[in-house]
C-alpha cells in the first residue's frame, strides 16, 4: 500500500473497523503503531465524546498497514 494523504478518513467508525480487521486488541494495535493505548481510544471515541481527538493521517495509514498484515 502506498500512502496517500488524500484518502484521509479520520472517522472513528472507519478506524474501529481497521482495528477489528486486524484481529488485535486495541492495546496490541496501539503498540504495533507506536502510540499509547489511551491515545488510540481517543481516536476511536464517538464523534460526540468530549475527549475525542481527530486521528492524523499517519495513524490511519499505520492502522491500515496493521490490518492488512494481520489478515495474511
Amino acid at each position: 500500500m502506498k500512502p496517500d494523504a488524500a484518502r484521509h478518513d479520520p472517522r472513528p467508525e472507519y478506524l474501529r473497523a481497521l482495528v477489528e480487521q486486524s484481529g488485535l486488541s486495541q492495546r496490541a494495535c496501539a503498540r504495533q503503531i507506536g502510540i499509547g493505548e489511551r491515545l488510540l481510544r481517543y481516536y476511536l471515541a464517538p464523534d460526540d465524546a468530549a475527549d475525542r481527538r481527530i486521528a492524523p493521517y499517519p495513524v490511519q495509514c499505520a492502522l491500515e498497514c496493521v490490518s492488512s498484515m494481520e489478515r495474511r
